[in-house]
Formats: structure tokens, C-alpha cells, sequence
């Protein structure tokens, strides 16, 4: 306890006596206090940035509880999602999937009349992305003549069901194409899904 008091008694002369420390002192003080000004002026800015955003949020959901045409909304997101729906293939299981895709590529090549074509059943898989649809893929490879190339991809854009071109090969030296197709579809059963 004697050292502890000899220790301030001999701090406190030591002040009395040196001018320089004192403000040294001071000095260390201050720029203490003025870092710990900040960094609380840093945590309020983030806590008001944090309470403006929910702020907003909560605004937007009050906005949307008190509107009166959810009916409405509701019919047109119905109609928008039966239109989407028509887009892309439906089949119920794996097989029907390719089968429904193999006939609608021997369709647009015999609609183009490619000589040899023949098409190559691919990938299956369902979109973990997107749950409840499957990637099918297929490969049409055939004879061609040029320009049939920009017809069966004009005919894969345009095709009522969605199809997907992934890969176009030409080897023009042959006149053979090789033309990757994706289509997308909903409705394969679900226990088809998890046994692969």
C-alpha cells in the first residue's frame, strides 16, 4: 500500500514540476477522447443506416398490405403463369420427356429436309435451381446445305414449346452439322427424381 502511494505522491510532484508532461498528458487525453467520439459517431451512423433501411422496408410492406386490388393481381399473376407454363414442356415421366423431344427434332429436320438425320438422346437432369423442371438434351447431327443451318436454328427459336440451342458444330468440308438442343420441362414424377 506504502508503494502504490510513494508511486502518486511521486507522479504528482513529477506533474507539478514538468510543464511538458502536463500537456503530453493532456494531449494523449484528448486525442483518447477524440477517437472515442468517432468511433461511436461511427457505430450510431451505422445503427441509423441499419434502422433506415428497416425503416423502409417496413414501409413498403405497410404499402402493400393496404392495397385493395390483390384480387387482381392475384388473377393477372395466374394468367401470367399459365402463359409461362405453355412455354415449356410437360411430361410425366423421364422417357416421355426424350421421346417428346426426340420427335419434335425428327420433325424439324425432316421439315428442312436434311439428308441422314439422326438424332441422339442426351443429358437428363433435373435444375436444382429450379425446382419441379428437368434439362433434357438432345443431339441432331445430319447432311445439310447452306443456309438449312439458319433455318433449324430459326426453327429451334421459334418453336411453340421452349427449346435452347447449346452448340452448333458445321463441318462444311462434309456438309455434316451437329446441333445440341435443351428443352425444359415440369411434371416428371417426383419419385423418378429421386431415384435418378
Amino acid at each position: 500500500m506504502k508503494v502504490l502511494e510513494e508511486l502518486k505522491a511521486r507522479a504528482k510532484a513529477e506533474l507539478t514540476a514538468n510543464p511538458r508532461l502536463r500537456a503530453g498528458l493532456w494531449l494523449a487525453l484528448g486525442i483518447a477522447l477524440l477517437w472515442a467520439l468517432l468511433a461511436q459517431a461511427e457505430r450510431v451512423a451505422l445503427a441509423y443506416d441499419e434502422y433506415a433501411a428497416e425503416a423502409g422496408r417496413l414501409a413498403e410492406a405497410q404499402a402493400l398490405l393496404n392495397r385493395e386490388d390483390w384480387g387482381q393481381l392475384l388473377a393477372a399473376e395466374h394468367i401470367a403463369s399459365e402463359a409461362l407454363r405453355e412455354a415449356f414442356w410437360q411430361a410425366e415421366t423421364q422417357g416421355l420427356a426424350q421421346a417428346q423431344l426426340q420427335a419434335a427434332l425428327t420433325e424439324i429436320a425432316s421439315r428442312l429436309d436434311f439428308r441422314n438425320a439422326r438424332v441422339q438422346l442426351g443429358l437428363s437432369q433435373p435444375l436444382p435451381e429450379a425446382p419441379g423442371f428437368w434439362q433434357v438434351q438432345a443431339q441432331l447431327t445430319a447432311l445439310y446445305s447452306p443456309g438449312k443451318e439458319l433455318q433449324a436454328l430459326h426453327a429451334i427459336a421459334t418453336h411453340p414449346k421452349k427449346l435452347v440451342a447449346d452448340r452448333l458444330d458445321l463441318d462444311r468440308g462434309n456438309s455434316r452439322m451437329l446441333l445440341a438442343v435443351s428443352a425444359f420441362f415440369f411434371g416428371i414424377e417426383d419419385a423418378e427424381q429421386e431415384g435418378g
